[in-house]
């Protein structure tokens, strides 16, 4: 099978949170567990605040997601958007730094 990806080169940082958001674990979502703290919460939607939360469903994020990419789930935006796209939708969001 072929692809016609561009092949672009990210910086490790870059590689290191699209592996984490690919997984769906990351220091904002999951640093809970190690540190005793609640369960993140969406400011917005009051519910656990996850990567699929972020990525897919949080309405707060929709008009910043359609900007970048529009996926119905976290498997159609890896298999489909290019990660260029992701990654400028979490710096645009303001959480590359907390992922």
């Amino acid at each position: 099978m072929t692809t016609n990806r561009k092949h672009v080169y990210h910086s490790r940082r870059d590689s290191v949170l699209l592996n984490r958001l690919r997984i769906g674990h990351s220091r904002l979502t999951h640093s809970f567990l190690l540190s005793g703290d609640d369960l993140p919460e969406c400011g917005t939607c009051q519910c656990p605040l996850t990567v699929k939360h972020i990525l897919v469903e949080c309405v707060d994020l929709k008009d910043v997601r359609n900007k970048h990419f529009v996926a119905s789930s976290i498997k159609d935006l890896f298999d489909n958007i290019e990660a260029h796209k992701i990654i400028d939708f979490i710096k645009e969001t303001r959480f590359y730094k907390q992922l």
